[in-house]
C-alpha cells in the first residue's frame, strides 16, 4: 500500500534512514536557537502532510475520518515514533506494528 511505503520512508528501517533521521533531529535542535534555520522547519506549507492525506482518502477511509486531521497525527507520531528505535526504547517491528494499527483504524475495512 503507497500510504503505508510513504510513512514508512520516515522511519529509521535502514542504516540510511537511521542516518537521516539523526541529521534531521540535529538540525531540528539547532533551528530551535537560530531563527534562520527554523525558517525551514517553519514554512506555512505542509506538503508531507497534504500528500499523505491524500494518500488516506485514495486508500479509502472511513466515513467519519477527517484525512487532513488524520494525516497530521501520523506524520506527527511517525516522527516521534521513528526517534524510538533510535535508542532502541521500541524495536522496529514495535513501530511498524504501532503504524498497522493507526492504519487499520482508519481505513475502511475491504471487501
Amino acid at each position: 500500500m503507497l500510504l503505508r511505503a510513504t510513512l514508512e520512508e520516515l522511519l529509521p528501517l535502514d542504516e540510511q534512514r537511521r542516518m537521516s533521521l539523526r541529521v534531521m533531529t540535529a538540525y531540528y535542535a539547532w533551528s530551535l536557537t537560530d531563527p534562520a534555520l527554523a525558517a525551514v522547519f517553519l514554512h506555512p506549507e505542509h506538503p508531507l502532510e497534504d500528500l499523505v492525506g491524500a494518500l488516506i482518502t485514495a486508500a479509502g477511509a472511513r466515513p467519519t475520518i477527517d484525512s487532513a486531521e488524520e494525516a497530521n497525527l501520523l506524520v506527527g507520531g511517525i516522527s516521534g515514533l521513528g526517534l524510538d528505535p533510535l535508542h532502541r526504547r521500541r524495536t522496529r517491528a514495535d513501530v511498524r506494528r504501532t503504524l498497522d494499527y493507526h492504519l487499520h483504524r482508519i481505513l475502511a475495512e475491504r471487501p
